[in-house]
């Protein structure tokens, strides 16, 4: 796997009068076949980072980047503007979902013009970057398929804790950090190791409040669900923010081909769980089907 870090100058895009950039990570496959690359773009949730996607702290069979690079795919990693090392603008109250979601697009199109050939994008999110995706995809219309994980349309169950309990601790404006310890029963299933879960909270990011707000704002995509008409993939695990993962197809009500799978033997953070292997091949099967 050949990666590269970048800084993706977005400024002109969001309107705000300050430097904005994105950090991103470009993993490559070793042997880049020709024809068509699939690129699948990835988008983390709330408190994560890039990292995410090919954790320094953890084996390399936990890296979603290599697995997909061994199987010939490129994997485009964002932090969340606001997130991570990308740009986190003052006052963070500037910000709005569309702000975010044209600073994404942005990055996007800079790196596929980088890449100068044929691209396949996959728009890959997690959790709260499920919420991203679904927005981009509705406004910024790329991408040739849709991936949302984790992320539910229907009203959100969250572990020890919930909706209105975390609606009451967010402030008017800035950046949070995440309470993991009550989210620990939704993220982590049974068997991930405690010191895989310590090291993964210590790389925790703050969260924009703006977007915290939102994804506890009850359907705030679904008119934007409604509008892809793409192929759409809907992944839930055993233990997650869907109370009724088979409902969530509905809400894609323009897509041609809406799936769902369910992760078996696995929490939230789908990439730490020990199925996370069935569950990447299963998700890149459905992406060659749809190609």
């Amino acid at each position: 796997m050949k990666s590269t870090d970048m800084r993706l100058d977005v400024t002109s895009m969001t309107g705000l009068r300050q430097k904005v950039e994105i950090a991103a990570t470009l993993h490559l496959p070793d042997d880049m076949s020709d024809g068509d690359l699939q690129l699948i773009f990835a988008v983390h949730g709330g408190g994560y980072r890039r990292l995410y996607w090919n954790p320094p702290f953890a084996d390399e069979s936990y890296s979603f980047a290599r697995w997909f690079t061994n199987h010939g795919k490129a994997v485009l990693a964002i932090d969340m503007l606001g997130m991570g090392e990308s740009s986190k603008p003052e006052p963070e109250n500037l910000l709005s979902g569309a702000i975010v979601t044209v600073a994404h697009a942005s990055a996007l199109s800079q790196v596929v013009a980088l890449l100068d050939r044929s691209v396949s994008i996959t728009g890959l999110g997690h959790s709260m970057g499920g919420m991203m995706m679904i927005a981009q995809a509705a406004a910024h219309p790329v991408f040739d398929r849709v991936a949302v994980l984790g992320w539910a349309n229907e009203p959100m169950v969250l572990g020890d804790t919930d909706v209105a309990t975390l609606q009451a601790d967010l402030i008017p404006s800035g950046y949070l950090p995440t309470a993991r310890e009550p989210m620990r029963t939704l993220f982590y299933w049974p068997d991930v190791p405690s010191d895989l879960i310590e090291a993964d909270e210590a790389h925790a990011s703050t969260t924009p409040a703006t977007l915290g707000r939102e994804a506890l704002t009850p359907g705030i995509v679904h008119e934007a669900a409604a509008r892809i008409a793409l192929p759409v993939l809907v992944v839930q695990s055993e233990i997650d923010t869907s109370p009724a993962p088979e409902k969530e197809l509905a809400y894609f009500g323009a897509s041609p081909t809406v799936e769902l799978q369910i992760v078996k033997d696995a929490a939230h953070c789908q990439n730490f769980a020990g199925t996370r292997s069935k569950h990447w091949a299963d998700l890149n099967d459905w992406i060659d089907r749809t190609s």
